[in-house]
This record gives C-alpha cells, structure tokens and sequence, in this order.
C-alpha cells in the first residue's frame, strides 16, 4: 500500500514536471515538495488569503543579495498566518552551514538561540525573551574558546559578573553589573592575565582609579592601543525614560526599534566608557563594541 502511495506521487510529479521547461523543473522539485525523515513535505504555500503557512524554504535564488547560490538555502522555517513560528535556522553563504538557529512566537524571538561559525564552531548561545537577552550569554572565539559571558536579568541587563576573554581565551576585563551598570571594580588585564588596570563604579557612576600600591604586576604593562574610532553620534536622544538624556552621565539610549543601542558613560553628549549594540535585519542582536576613554576598544563577540 505505502509503495503504492510512493509511486503516485512520483508519478504525479513526473507529469507535473514534464509540462515545464527545464529551468522551473528545479523549482518545482525545491519548492513543493522536500523529502525529510517523515516523508515528503509540501513547502512554500500560502493559503487562499495570500498569507504564508506552513514549512518556507528561501533559496538564494529568491535573495540574490544574500549571496549564497541560486540553489543554497538562506534560510528555514515555519509559517502560521504569515508569522515566523517556532524552530528557524538561517545559513552561511555556502548555503549549507547553519548560521543561526532560533526559536520564534509570533514572528518575535522567543527562547534559546545558538550562532554558529562558517567552520561549525559554535559562536553565540543565548536566550530570547521579550526581545532582550535572559539568563546566561556565552560567545565564542572561532577556535572555541570563550570572548564573554554574562547573566542577564528579567529587564535585558547584565547582573553579576561580566568577562571579556581575548582571541587567545585570556580575560580581558572583568566587572561585576547591577542593572547593567559597573559597580565594584572594573578590572583590565594584560595577554598574562596580569592586572593592569583598576576603575572603581557606583551604580554605574566612574569614581576613580585605585593606586598604583593596590595593582601588580610581574610583566611589563602594555595599554592597549585604541582605534581611534568614535562612537556613533546620536542625533535622536530617545531614553524610553522621565529621565532626560545626560550628556555628561551615564545613560541607556535605545533605537528607533526600542531595542538597547548605546549604554554607558557619556562626555560632551557622546559615548565614552560602554557599549553600542547592533542588530541584523530580523533583530537579533549580532555585535556588541566595546569602547573606552571615547574610543573603540573590542568587539564583544568576534
């Protein structure tokens, strides 16, 4: 009997495809029907309303500016009512290697997400909550060793304590966090994991630096050296707060979006010691730069 189902639908789509030409044999094969290990799936359907349902699978040929091949896949995942729903995995341009795989209510990410390498490494493991970060964040460097982890509480901020490691796994800078904001102290170290480095924060207010008597070091201190890049300027101060915008205090600006874009201490109206956030097209948060003293200091996941 199941050979016999086998066989109409192949039968079917032999007939189907024998009235195309041979360039649309290819989409009819991708786009309607992808063998998985339960059988033979219709993908790539919308309902009478014109509204996506069901399993999509976006191909490069149907975004050419992703760059990946016109047979590639850019990404999958499912539709219900036109809405991203559950399980997403987008992919490399090589259009086989898993970029990102997320979860999704409502076309919103909702729950654990993992970013992964173009040579398979895991990159980012994290979780979705409302549209901000929750619980435990690692990075990864490509090799595998960890760039950062962090906990975040209900509100999207960092709480407790925060690690930046090198491209070689060594700690960087380490501070603990209470809604985001240093407090204690904020601690820089060299390629030794010598302290270098000690700033003190209130609630995220700088107080100053502990004497040379309180930091040692065995090797030589070598600052980092700064790109001399600025933060963006900021043309609309939108603090999705009463609070007006400090120009020379500590303040949480957000995107147009509503998501977080620039958080830290600013002086003369412009980032000086914090973070810029940045985000790709379906919102996930992808890059965090770190700068210090006005000027780029690191990456917080490459």
């Amino acid at each position: 009997m199941k050979n016999s189902f086998k066989l109409f639908i192949v039968c079917s789509l032999i007939f189907v495809v024998g009235e195309l030409n041979a360039q649309d044999q290819y989409q009819v094969f991708e786009d309607l029907i992808r063998s998985d290990s339960k059988g033979c799936e219709r993908v790539n359907i919308k309902d009478s309303q014109g509204m996506k349902q069901g399993k999509w699978i976006y191909f490069g040929k149907d975004r050419p500016s992703s760059g990946v091949s016109p047979r590639g896949i850019v990404e999958e995942g499912y539709f219900v009512n036109d809405r991203k729903e559950g399980l997403w995995i987008k992919y490399h341009k090589d259009g086989i290697t898993p970029k990102l795989k997320a979860n999704y209510k409502n076309n919103v990410p909702l729950g654990q997400y993992e970013k992964i390498y173009p040579n398979g490494n895991v990159r980012e493991i994290g979780t979705f909550l409302n549209g901000k970060y929750i619980d435990s964040l690692i990075r990864y460097n490509p090799d595998g060793s960890i760039s950062f982890e962090a906990f975040y509480n209900i509100d999207g901020f960092e709480e407790g304590q925060v690690i930046y490691y090198s491209e070689f796994g060594k700690k960087e800078l380490e501070y603990l966090a209470m809604s985001g904001r240093p407090f204690g102290d904020l601690i820089r170290y060299d390629a030794y994991e010598e302290i270098i480095d000690i700033s003190c924060y209130r609630f995220g207010q700088y107080i100053g630096k502990k004497t040379a008597n309180n930091v040692h070091s065995v090797h030589k201190k070598e600052p980092r050296r700064f790109r001399k890049n600025k933060a963006p300027r900021i043309n609309q101060m939108n603090t999705k707060s009463n609070i007006s915008f400090n120009p020379n205090g500590y303040n949480t600006v957000y995107n147009k979006l509503g998501e977080i874009w620039q958080d830290g201490q600013f002086k003369d109206g412009r980032l000086y010691d914090g973070k810029v956030y940045e985000y790709d097209q379906e919102g996930i948060l992808f890059i965090v730069k770190v700068y210090r003293e006005g000027n780029y200091y690191a990456d917080g996941q490459l």
